[in-house]
């Protein structure tokens, strides 16, 4: 589960980041802002489920920044001292409001609850992906349903993974490589490298070496690792 934090005190994003490390390691923190101005800014660029979400903030608190947000696929659970937010808090779909500083019962009960909700909707994705061949990737407008066998291979960078597709475009997501490694385990896709996943349904040529290259049906050449040949030659030996 991937969530940011937003808060204008340095203090609170450390402590509610140890706490998450600590107690709910399912949940990666992939990015904070002490600015709520430059969340805004950047929010719909990046795949998370869930904002750790400071209320009091000078400029623009929360709960403004939520309405301006407009967050259709994603859950906020607001972080405050004042409990006098809690209604205004839930006016704007908040899914959970946790009372600084923040306990860590009521952390893990919450993440727990998240979780289930979570669960129920990627059934719902699943479904789509099971009977139509189709994965679904956060955009900036929303949510993007890519057809599996457009896909040509998948590159990590740190937190953020990159759909190299048929058309010759990119998808740019902050899901991890480790994610669509298990989405995708069923539809022919092989780990190459650490950071490279590929469509064997693309695949055209090996080339021999120490770990070796293929070469996919749009000409592109990637590198095949030491640790990863075994893998390959599994699924592509005769």
């Amino acid at each position: 589960m991937n969530a940011i934090i937003i808060d204008d005190e340095v203090s609170c994003i450390e402590s509610l980041s140890a706490k998450i490390e600590m107690f709910v390691p399912s949940v990666k923190v992939v990015k904070t802002f002490l600015l709520p101005q430059e969340a805004l800014q950047e929010i719909h660029k990046l795949d998370v489920d869930v904002i750790f979400l400071d209320v009091e903030m000078p400029n623009m608190n929360g709960i403004t920044f939520a309405q301006k947000a407009n967050l259709a696929t994603t859950e906020i659970i607001y972080t405050t001292a004042y409990q006098k937010y809690a209604v205004d808090a839930f006016r704007v779909c908040a899914f959970d409001f946790l009372l600084k500083p923040v306990d860590r019962k009521e952390l893990v009960s919450s993440i727990e609850k998240l979780t289930m909700k979570l669960q129920e909707k990627h059934l719902k994705y699943s479904k789509l992906q099971t009977k139509y061949n189709k994965i679904t990737v956060h955009t900036t407008k929303g949510m993007q349903f890519i057809p599996i066998q457009n896909i040509l291979w998948i590159a990590s960078d740190n937190s953020y993974s990159t759909l190299h597709l048929e058309q010759g475009n990119s998808i740019v997501t902050s899901r991890s490589i480790g994610d669509f490694e298990e989405m995708l385990l069923a539809y022919d896709f092989c780990r190459i490298h650490n950071s490279i996943m590929i469509n064997l349904q693309h695949l055209q040529e090996y080339i021999k070496g120490e770990g070796g290259t293929v070469i996919l049906t749009n000409g592109k050449e990637l590198e095949v690792s030491r640790r990863k040949k075994a893998d390959l030659m599994a699924l592509i030996s005769p």
